[in-house]
């Protein structure tokens, strides 16, 4: 195997374009490196500048090599050749595109990969890279964010070196970001009450915001919920959809109230909260809403789900059932409604023997 750096004249008089030129197994591929050498003619800073393009094409070259060199390095030759390890999580990102989980969070870490080193060579993964990149995080982010993204950043280079294009992982002895918990804002039935009674700039927002309430759906959920997903079973109404997030399949009985809500039946295809969109508008809306209730709590949409999960445990419900009801894999992700200071606390409170001080 043997692998030599070339230069390609561009139209510009004395400027050139970087690429490899690879030959392997008795064939020969092309990989354009995306580096450019400039004119240096009476120029000592494009000079200087050419060098370090020179040093960085080198190591590209060495980075190129370690992929490819299968017996030595325990490297498989990849169907797709990557430059850097941006381009190999660019592609990771493109797939949960296509998925559509937990794209945003993708797209967000990405985004930060991309600030902090734009050219990550996959030599250059390793642990002293992740705690650099994750102090990064944790100076620019709140510590959950950071959190979030050093995780998936994480997921990228586990899979990396299942793909065999890393050598070695060194994520698994590099520590995750810890959580902190955070407030939670839920609605009481009293201000769910003042809510019902109080009127809303736009009714739509209305309907779903309560019926969020009432069945715990992400707004993602209810904006796209369709005629076809309310089904009634033995006179129960259940809503059989497949969750925006996690791509879940689930089935959701749901209460007489919320039943209200959703209106007169039009044509399947149809959506349930027709004009339900997105905006700042919106949530302005929403807090308008709330504070003309006298609600002064900052509530945005996701709250209402917050509200389902404190209202269910509140009445007894045990947590297992509001896990599997919210639809979440894990039940970790339910236990934290639990630390809510509930009425199940307050009357737990209550049962205490009275001592007179």
């Amino acid at each position: 195997m043997t692998m030599h750096i070339r230069k390609r004249p561009l139209k510009k008089e004395g400027r050139f374009a970087l690429f490899l030129e690879c030959y392997h197994n008795k064939k020969q591929w092309f990989e354009s490196l995306s580096l450019y050498l400039e004119n240096e003619k009476n120029n000592p800073t494009a000079k200087q500048a050419n060098k370090q393009t020179m040093l960085l094409a080198e190591k590209i070259k060495v980075d190129r090599l370690y992929q490819l060199q299968n017996d030595v390095h325990g490297f498989k030759q990849p169907s797709k050749t990557y430059l850097t390890f941006n381009e190999y999580f660019c592609e990771l990102w493109e797939q949960r595109k296509r998925t559509g989980v937990n794209v945003d969070s993708w797209d967000s870490t990405y985004k930060h990969l991309n600030k902090f080193n734009s050219k990550v060579l996959f030599t250059e993964v390793t642990e002293r890279f992740l705690e650099e990149f994750k102090a990064y995080l944790l100076a620019r982010l709140k510590v959950n964010s950071a959190s979030s993204y050093f995780n998936i950043f994480k997921r990228a280079i586990h899979e990396a070196f299942r793909e065999r294009l890393l050598k070695d992982d060194p994520a698994v002895r590099v520590k995750c970001i810890r959580e902190v918990d955070t407030k939670k804002e839920f609605l009481t039935k009293e201000e769910i009450d003042k809510l019902i009674e109080t009127e809303c700039r736009y009714p739509v927002l209305k309907r779903a915001f309560l019926f969020s309430c009432f069945t715990g759906l992400r707004w993602s959920d209810v904006q796209k919920l369709t005629w076809d997903e309310v089904r009634d079973t033995d006179g129960i109404t259940y809503i059989a959809y497949t969750q925006k997030k996690t791509r879940n399949s689930e089935l959701l009985p749901i209460p007489e109230v919320a039943k209200k809500l959703l209106g007169e039946k039009v044509e399947n295809k149809d959506r349930v909260f027709v004009g339900l969109n997105y905006s700042d508008y919106t949530n302005v809306a929403l807090l308008q809403w709330c504070l003309k209730a006298g609600i002064t709590k900052h509530i945005t949409f996701h709250c209402a789900r917050h509200t389902n999960a404190i209202l269910l445990l509140n009445n007894g419900v045990d947590i297992y059932t509001v896990s599997k009801m919210l639809g979440h894999k894990d039940l970790k992700t339910t236990s934290v409604y639990a630390k809510v200071l509930n009425k199940t606390k307050i009357d737990a409170v209550g049962k205490l023997p009275k001592f007179a001080i």
